[in-house]
């Protein structure tokens, strides 16, 4: 493992430094109120949770779990548990209930906190937990007033001097999408997560006179360790919204002078589905919006930097590593996910190990002080990671600039006649057809060759688009080969609520579509 030479900073530290320092400022707003919790209120609303904590006698490596949409009081809970150094479980209550059932069951929280607005049956399971629960609101300026937060209204402000854990004690449990099987529960340390956060803050270029803007569910990883975190290192601010909205998008940009956006390919497409009448020169502060969670399509890269001349930079991360790469903001590139994170070491590796050449692709594998402790098992227990680095299931090679490019995932590879194929490349081929809004490929059965190709595509507004016209676009820019079985028309490609394509969506349309086929 990669020594960082970077001191280790607990939140604790880091929040009791920023109070000091710029305590009046604002740390997170929400964007539907504009209501804000400052460095000084998160210092003083996350000392009341250390009390809380110490009080009911919560350790180090001890889980809160956490129900909830969107709001600054998750926000608090997550600092707070971490200032603590306990163990943060924000529960993804987007999934269907089973699932929130079972994270519960495997995380064995001792403290459940769920939000009065969750439907009744979530309400429910957190009742159920078999811990002690509460409930809580959203978090006004003045204070909130609800079942935790009057219990806490009533503990000191003042530092808590029990704080418990240290760099290698768990700091969160954060699941994976789960996009072809059940999702995992992702283990990192108090160490882990101060080094993921680090390499954002200097990948990224986040300062404390930046102000991010946030409108995916905190209960990603992802917007943990863009939005909510490096902006709490460096003293800075984050904008959060409940969900993304057309609508409302630039016109937050606007109102709260946000100077870099998150970024998934799903919200840029809708922004180019819905074109507003704005341009760089009305967005002053903004530097650029990040692309990441899922490949975006070079056209569509374009159509948007041309549209609204807005910078979109890429880069590449998963819950077990956090950002992997990213692109200098200062001079972004289009196609690579960018360079390696300074917390990180990351290879293009073969079979054995062994790196591969420039150009020649390879399993992506990581390693260094932001790289994942474990996976949770089950009822509590955590299975450590692999020593000397983990596969992550990517490929992709390094250019002569050490650029990264990712050109699929081992698993989605589909074997043809012994032959490998990746589903990425015929998808890419399909976005450039000019009648094409998106695109997906996946593997099928095929009683021949194992396997073939089934692609689905959505037509842009306005556009007729055929079996023919699609396999005639294809035909001379694929081998044989790797022309696909079928083509399938889709008014959207189905999604995770974490913005990638859901096989499992895909296959059930595919197998429908062959049902109707044989009932002809």
């Amino acid at each position: 493992m990669m020594n960082p030479g970077i001191p280790y900073q607990s939140i604790d530290q880091i929040i009791t430094r920023h109070a000091a320092e710029r305590g009046a400022k604002a740390y997170a707003i929400s964007a539907e109120t504009g209501r804000q919790i400052t460095h000084a209120q998160l210092d003083a609303i996350t000392n009341r949770i250390c009390h809380f904590l110490a009080s009911r006698g919560i350790r180090a490596n001890d889980r809160v779990s956490v129900l909830s949409h969107n709001c600054l009081s998750q926000v608090a809970f997550y600092q707070g548990v971490q200032r603590y150094g306990a163990t943060i479980n924000l529960v993804n209550c987007e999934v269907n209930a089973r699932n929130v059932e079972q994270i519960l069951y495997d995380v064995e929280p001792k403290l459940v906190l769920w939000h009065s607005e969750l439907a009744p049956e979530l309400q429910a399971i957190a009742k159920a937990a078999g811990v002690e629960n509460y409930s809580f609101g959203d978090m006004p300026e003045a204070g909130p007033q609800n079942e935790f937060f009057n219990l806490v209204a009533r503990l000191p402000a003042t530092h808590c001097d029990r704080i418990v854990g240290g760099p290698d004690d768990l700091a969160l449990i954060n699941y994976t999408s789960g996009t072809t099987s059940r999702p995992k529960g992702v283990c990192c340390s108090h160490a882990c997560y101060f080094y993921v956060t680090d390499s954002v803050a200097d990948g990224f270029d986040i300062t404390e006179n930046d102000r991010l803007l946030e409108y995916r569910a905190l209960t990603w990883c992802s917007p943990q360790i863009l939005s909510m975190t490096p902006t709490l290192l460096v003293g800075g601010s984050f904008v959060l919204a409940k969900k993304f909205s057309v609508g409302h998008f630039f016109d937050w940009i606007r109102q709260y002078g946000v100077t870099i956006s998150a970024g998934v390919p799903t919200a840029i497409t809708m922004l180019l589905e819905r074109p507003h009448p704005v341009s760089k020169a009305d967005l002053p502060t903004l530097r650029y919006m990040t692309t990441s969670t899922a490949p975006i399509a070079p056209e569509t890269y374009e159509a948007f930097q041309n549209r609204y001349g807005i910078t979109l930079l890429q880069a590449c991360g998963m819950s077990e590593s956090g950002f992997m790469f990213s692109n200098d903001p200062r001079a972004p590139r289009r196609g690579p996910v960018g360079k390696p994170q300074r917390n990180i070491v990351a290879r293009f590796v073969d079979e054995d190990g062994n790196d591969t050449p420039v150009g020649v692709e390879g399993e992506l594998m990581v390693d260094g002080p932001q790289v994942f402790s474990g996976y949770l098992t089950g009822r509590g227990e955590i299975q450590p990671r692999p020593a000397g680095g983990f596969r992550t299931g990517d490929l992709g090679h390094y250019d002569e600039d050490g650029y990264a490019f990712l050109t699929g995932r081992k698993k989605d590879l589909v074997i043809r006649g012994g032959v490998n194929i990746a589903p990425l490349e015929i998808t890419a081929i399909l976005c450039e057809h000019p009648g094409v809004l998106d695109a997906a490929t996946i593997g099928v059965p095929d009683r021949i060759y194992g396997e073939a190709l089934a692609c689905f595509v959505v037509p842009k507004p306005g556009h007729t688009l055929s079996v023919e016209s699609i396999m005639d676009h294809l035909k001379p820019r694929l081998s044989e080969f790797k022309m696909p079985q079928s083509i399938s028309f889709m008014t959207s490609i189905p999604k995770t609520d974490r913005a990638k394509v859901s096989k499992e969506g895909l296959l059930a349309h595919w197998r429908k579509d062959v049902q109707e086929q044989a009932k002809a």
